[in-house]
């Protein structure tokens, strides 16, 4: 049975809309990739075309066998510090959730460009919603380096390890949960776009149908939608069309932070995630990536 929630801008407290399956992950995991690739083999599987694949939740009024799938940063934890996360997930306890995770030196440097270059198109909704007012004056783009932002308290390196552990720590509270590794997908999409829909209960989708998806989705196509602004939203749409750091399909590059941090700063970082890094994600065998 679906559990009931309302999903207000991230934030989840219980309500009159049912819900199958969470998406959760820190900012810049490849969640909009895997939003579209789900999207677009649900849209083909049903008949359910012209309708927008980032929103996931609409499509489950469409057909009876769709379920409701919703996406999360869960705890919005890019605008909090380690000690200000939440450590209960009991909310959780009655659906699926799919775990997005991604290096975590890859997942902060993409942070900081997204913070850097794009926060300012949201920030005048976020800093109206409840569940962050405490953190409001804080809910601005950021004016540092990328230097300094590696060691700022708010949403950088402590704070993903700790969102990254907490739900390692409760990965047995959800009624089923799947790990789901950027990585992985990169190297292998058609078989993890597979195990997503076999786990969110769409089962028996043709080879063609999972390979439209991938190729659909793929980094060169979502670029050039997103240069089209062919979804007309802010949440695929560059600030600045000039400037390749500003788009939310920014890279796509499986250990592309060796391109932007010096050797001091990778040797910081990987201390950091081989000293409290939870080894359920497999990131601490991989530090000389």
């Amino acid at each position: 049975m679906s559990k009931f929630f309302i999903v207000n801008c991230r934030s989840i407290q219980y309500c009159m809309l049912p819900i199958d399956v969470f998406i959760i992950s820190f900012p810049k995991c490849g969640r909009t990739w895997l939003k579209f690739m789900i999207g677009r083999t649900i849209v083909h599987q049903f008949g359910l075309y012209n309708h927008n694949y980032l929103n996931l939740d609409r499509l489950a009024a469409l057909h009876p066998l769709v379920p409701r799938i919703v996406a999360t940063h869960d705890d919005d934890p890019h605008w909090k510090k380690s000690d200000e996360l939440f450590t209960s997930k009991t909310v959780y306890q009655d659906v699926k959730v799919i775990f997005l995770a991604r290096d975590p030196r890859d997942v902060l440097v993409s942070t900081y460009f997204e913070q850097k270059k794009r926060a300012h198109i949201w920030i005048d909704k976020l800093i109206q919603k409840p569940h962050l007012q405490a953190y409001s004056k804080r809910i601005k783009p950021y004016s540092g380096n990328l230097s300094s932002y590696l060691k700022e308290e708010v949403g950088s390196i402590d704070t993903i390890i700790k969102f990254y552990n907490i739900w390692a720590e409760n990965r047995t509270i959800p009624k089923d949960f799947l790990l789901l590794r950027y990585e992985d997908l990169q190297q292998n999409t058609h078989k993890e776009l597979r195990r997503v829909m076999n786990f969110v209960g769409i089962k028996e989708v043709s080879s063609e149908i999972i390979a439209e998806a991938v190729k659909y989705a793929s980094f060169d196509n979502m670029h050039k939608m997103e240069t089209d602004e062919i979804f007309n939203s802010y949440v695929l749409k560059p600030t600045n069309k000039n400037d390749l750091e500003s788009y939310k399909t920014r890279r796509g590059k499986v250990g592309g932070f060796t391109d932007y941090l010096n050797e001091e700063e990778i040797a910081y970082i990987n201390s950091k995630i081989n000293d409290a890094l939870s080894d359920f994600y497999r990131y601490r065998t991989h530090l000389n990536l």
